[in-house]
This record gives structure tokens, C-alpha cells and sequence, in this order.
């Protein structure tokens, strides 16, 4: 299948940590989610998390940090 995964950290206004990810087929939109954390330790072990079972599931990385 042609599709990616992309994951990163990201900051609101008021100081919330939280993770956004995007998903879809590529040369589309794709989805988006953003989840906000209590603190950045918590959203970075998120992300861990997330990677560790897209590389599970056959995604590669790519420069970038994007998981395809």
C-alpha cells in the first residue's frame, strides 16, 4: 500500500502539550488527530508508542520523522 504516517510533538498557546498525527493514502489529505497530554514526558512517551506499532505493522521511516 502506498500510505503514510506522520507523528509529532506540538505546542498550544497556553503552554498544552500535545501529539498530532496525520494518516492516509499518499497524494491525498489524509486524516488528522491531535491529542493533548498532561505534560511533554507523557506526550513524548506517546509518540514512542505510536512508532514502535506503526514499525510493527510495516511502516519505514523516512527523513523527517514521517513513518511510511
Amino acid at each position: 500500500m502506498d500510505r503514510f504516517y506522520s507523528v509529532q510533538l506540538t505546542q498550544s498557546l497556553f503552554g498544552e502539550v500535545g501529539v498530532e498525527r496525520q494518516w492516509g493514502r499518499r497524494r491525498t489529505r489524509g486524516w488528522c488527530r491531535l491529542d493533548w497530554y498532561a505534560n511533554e514526558r507523557e506526550a513524548e512517551s506517546a509518540i514512542l508508542d505510536l512508532v514502535k506499532a506503526k514499525l510493527s505493522r510495516g511502516y519505514h521511516m523516512k527523513a523527517g520523522g514521517t513513518v511510511r
